[in-house]
């Protein structure tokens, strides 16, 4: 499958998976930066950011509808067959921008045929939050790992969101590994 069609395929599976307020928009274009001019006035319509002026598109961005006319850009996911050294150093740029401007987003990478998430990823990764490798699984796998990471990042978008601009608190804030099918099992101390 080319990574057009992937898209398109996981474009499809989240409008099935999504409930209102959350929708899925392919192509979607997000602020990396808003800037004022000499008047003091913010250039541009932050509410229709446009590719080449001062934002970067996504393949799909999960949206949070939460009044009629705001949406609110949750999460973004990027694909690829296979992620390269090169990928994940863009794309870590593209996310570490775009949460300059929407800091409770979450970003994502997804590859098609990469059956694990290559040590480069964890090298130079600085501001993505997930990635997914699909190679070899079942469409049925497919299905439920799109479904939880949807889930789990809406979530931590929503959290983040309430932390940053409302009044929930925290006392702890970590990354967490999950482990895919060769989980290492805890060691016994004897």
């Amino acid at each position: 499958m080319s990574e057009d069609q992937f898209v398109a395929f996981a474009y499809d599976l989240f409008g099935q998976l999504l409930q209102p307020p959350l929708r899925v928009e392919r192509g979607a274009n997000l602020l990396y930066q808003i800037t004022v001019d000499n008047r003091l006035r913010v250039t541009g319509d932050p509410r229709r950011p446009m590719r080449g002026q001062s934002a970067f598109q996504t393949d799909l961005c999960v949206f949070d509808d939460v009044t009629p006319d705001t949406s609110l850009p949750r999460v973004v996911f990027e694909f690829k067959k296979s992620i390269t050294t090169h990928d994940v150093l863009t794309y870590s740029a593209k996310a570490r921008k775009h949460k300059q401007i929407y800091p409770y987003l979450r970003y994502g990478l997804v590859a098609s045929a990469d059956a694990t998430i290559p040590r480069r990823f964890f090298t130079h990764n600085e501001a993505l939050d997930s990635f997914l490798a699909l190679g070899g699984i079942t469409q049925g796998d497919l299905v439920a790992s799109f479904g939880d990471l949807l889930v789990a990042e809406v979530m931590a978008s929503r959290r983040l969101e309430a932390m940053i601009f409302g009044s929930d608190t925290a006392r702890l804030f970590r990354t967490a590994v999950v482990f895919g099918h060769e989980s290492p099992k805890p060691s016994s101390s004897q």
